[in-house]
């Protein structure tokens, strides 16, 4: 099953730490999982922040997590867009209603 997640939460939130327990469960289950960063929330893909979470983020994107976060929202809160890994791409409100829509279920963990 193709599982889309969407979190607006900065990386200290309950939210966040919630996003990445259900993307760990659902990968565990044999899901395939995307996680869409918006708002608050593309903080993660900083690779210079170091977090409670970073950690099990770093580990999930290694197991197959992908993730893309809004690039408005990477611009308006000043993050450089070209020290984002690799593995975390970047995306349009457009990629994004093609992500909900491709997908079997959506989740908001707003």
């Amino acid at each position: 099953m193709k599982i889309a997640i969407v979190l607006k939460s900065g990386p200290s939130s309950v939210e966040a730490q919630r996003a990445l327990q259900v993307t760990s469960d659902m990968m565990s289950r044999g899901d395939t999982v995307h996680l869409y960063l918006l708002q608050d929330a593309v903080h993660l893909s900083r690779p210079d922040l170091k977090t409670g979470l970073t950690g099990t983020f770093d580990r999930q994107v290694d197991k197959g997590l992908q993730v893309s976060y809004l690039t408005t929202d990477a611009e308006l809160r000043g993050l450089d867009m070209s020290a984002v890994p690799d593995k975390i791409s970047g995306g349009t409100y457009e990629t994004l209603v093609d992500l909900m829509t491709s997908s079997d279920r959506v989740i908001g963990m707003l």
